[in-house]
């Protein structure tokens, strides 16, 4: 066992000292291509229904990380280097109600308490960590057969696998909520540690960059299950092509600046946006990270901090990033540790105006095109928090936020002049200040019948866009 990993080992660390020796004279490690080496394995899901009030769940995930460029090896995260070394990460995220919309209520406490810390949401996903600072802790567990089964296909022969199991509690409870997403994120640290089996593709000294790993997503039902088996299909339809995402995500100059690629939050989510939408969903704003002025901001970082919420809602916040150069006002999010994120000054390298940039366009039908359908929630603006007092309190009942219209949240996150919002809600039956039970009783958006496929402003006419014909139908917006 121990001379096979220290084999494997060997291999890894000369198959990346040869890439760089071949195409990196300075000896700039290629994080990218360490990345193909780590392979992340969400490998089965099973789902017990407990006998409380209100219904919870204890979801077990089976989870293994391989390296597909060496026969699908799998890496031992206990004891191999790139786990162990100071920085690495690995979280398991479990995420509620794919199907129509993520909104991971209750996901904090299985209540509607309000939360107090700095940092705290109403409706991120339940976090299990499994390795924190390069420690395997105690929530992940080495498999047996009795814990997880025979080996699967993308582990056939069953070595260091682990499975780590949570409790969660969706609300509200009953049949509305029937599916979930778990993600597996994080990040290995190239480190000079590696050191041994030359040659070392790792820095010989700190600071020691994280490697990019690809993060992974399943679905799963909530109904439940005695065998491991509760994956099903994906529930929502893509609605970009990442590989548009990566045409200009490249590290690379586009003439608008260098477009990084696609790894966010400390290097622990890359490359993959079923994972991002399990957080950025349509009752997430910025509040977790706001709070009153205090005397290290400057003037001007003090009264953004302490400003009105700001959704982070996927499908405003990323067009509203892309749009900087469009937009009336400065799309600014606070970020971790009250951090301030201002986005005016991104250039998008294409035309804007073409959805198909990015969005997925297939048989005259364009994921961009008009109706929504209905359960699709509206975007949160405000969740009635009380960020600024020396109580802090985060209201995590979405039935109170107010919120934007789903339609209008979309298109207001690049036309958001008073003048265009004044025509959304008049004309377009929008509303910018209202709650979700409001949404498709009182509140009734009819853009499609203006926007809609073959209508007099269709999208793809008002944008410019070749093709078209769809019936749009059976649209959805992440």
């Amino acid at each position: 066992m121990i001379i096979a990993t220290a084999w494997r080992h060997c291999r890894f660390a000369f198959a990346l000292g040869a890439l760089l020796a071949a195409g990196h004279a300075q000896a700039t490690v290629d994080l990218w291509d360490a990345a193909s080496h780590f392979q992340y394995n969400i490998e089965t899901v099973s789902v017990t229904a407990l006998p409380t009030t209100p219904r919870s769940y204890k979801v077990k995930v089976l989870f293994s990380v391989t390296d597909p460029k060496i026969s699908n090896q799998p890496w031992d995260i206990k004891n191999q280097l790139p786990f162990r070394s100071a920085g690495a990460q690995l979280t398991l995220d479990i995420g509620w109600n794919p199907a129509s919309d993520f909104m991971n209520t209750g996901s904090n406490s299985g209540s509607f308490t309000p939360l107090t810390a700095l940092g705290d949401a109403a409706a991120f996903p339940v976090r299990v960590p499994i390795i924190a600072n390069g420690t395997l802790l105690p929530a992940a567990k080495e498999c047996t057969a009795a814990d997880c089964g025979a080996p699967t296909s993308v582990n056939p022969g069953g070595l260091n696998r682990y499975f780590a199991e949570s409790t969660v509690t969706p609300l509200p409870s009953g049949t509305s909520v029937t599916a979930g997403r778990v993600a597996l994120e994080g990040h290995p640290v190239c480190s000079g540690q590696l050191a041994g089996f030359p040659p070392d593709p790792c820095p010989p000294a700190a600071p020691f960059p994280a490697i990019p790993a690809r993060s992974e997503a399943v679905d799963f039902s909530f109904a439940p299950t005695t065998a491991l088996a509760a994956i099903i299909p994906d529930q929502r339809r893509p609605i970009v092509d990442i590989n548009k995402c990566k045409a200009c995500h490249d590290d690379k100059d586009h003439g608008t600046g260098v477009v990084p690629r696609l790894s966010l939050h400390g290097g622990n989510r890359n490359e993959n946006l079923r994972v991002c939408v399990i957080c950025h969903n349509p009752n997430q704003t910025d509040v977790p990270w706001r709070r009153a002025a205090i005397a290290t901001d400057t003037p001007q970082n003090g009264l953004l901090i302490a400003g009105a919420e700001v959704p982070v809602d996927f499908k405003v916040m990323v067009h509203s990033i892309h749009a900087g150069g469009f937009r009336k006002q400065p799309f600014i999010v606070i970020g971790r540790n009250s951090s301030v994120n201002d986005f005016s000054g991104v250039r998008f390298p294409k035309q804007l105006r073409d959805c198909t940039n990015c969005h997925i366009d297939a048989n005259g039908k364009g994921s961009f095109e008009l109706p929504l359908l209905p359960g699709v929630l509206g975007t949160t603006i405000k969740t009635q928090s009380s960020y600024l007092s020396a109580t802090r309190s985060i209201d995590v009942d979405p039935s109170n936020d107010m919120k934007i219209s789903p339609a209008a949240a979309v298109c207001s996150a690049c036309h958001d002049s008073a003048e265009v919002k004044s025509h959304m809600i008049r004309t377009g039956g929008a509303s910018f200040a209202t709650t979700q039970s409001a949404i498709g009783a009182s509140v009734r958006e009819r853009c499609a019948s203006c926007h809609g496929p073959g209508k007099e402003e269709d999208v793809r006419k008002a944008h410019e866009i070749a093709g078209g014909g769809g019936s749009g139908a059976d649209q959805r917006d992440d």
